[in-house]
């Protein structure tokens, strides 16, 4: 079904559970919709693709419009080659595999692998090293 996302079609029986699940595509913005599930949750997904999907919210946390703007975010960001989620739930830069290594693997590391953190770490800088500075987003196996 295609209808306009907001206030009014929430408010509607178009918008109420039935006995399968079932997804409104927005008229305004493609990629924008709402799927209603039997149990009566009402969740918001910007469709990013051919089976990729990104939750922006469910009906009663976000509004309509506070959904679809995140909606626009995402599909933006993936139409700049950027990382869906990136800008949105106030992040703006994108971390370094530096820093990701620092802040999360290294703490983790030494934590739940202490004999061969240091092997690891040191196998990590050898054969990185010329990508620490790239932020994570535009690293690829491709």
């Amino acid at each position: 079904m295609r209808a306009i996302i907001g206030a009014r079609l929430l408010g509607s029986a178009a918008a109420q559970p039935k006995d399968k699940p079932f997804e409104i595509f927005d008229s305004r913005l493609p990629g924008f919709v709402l799927r209603i599930q039997p149990s009566g949750v009402r969740t918001f997904y910007a469709q990013l693709g051919r089976g990729r999907r990104l939750v922006s919210g469910k009906v009663g946390h976000l509004t309509a419009d506070q959904a679809r703007h995140r909606c626009e975010l995402a599909l933006g960001n993936v139409a700049h080659g950027r990382e869906p989620t990136m800008g949105l739930d106030g992040a703006t830069k994108a971390i370094t595999l530096r820093q990701f290594l620092e802040i999360e693997y290294m703490p983790w590391a030494k934590a739940n692998r202490p004999r061969s953190a240091s092997a690891s770490i040191d196998r990590l800088e050898r054969c990185f090293i010329k990508w620490y500075d790239y932020p994570l987003t535009t690293i690829s196996t491709g």
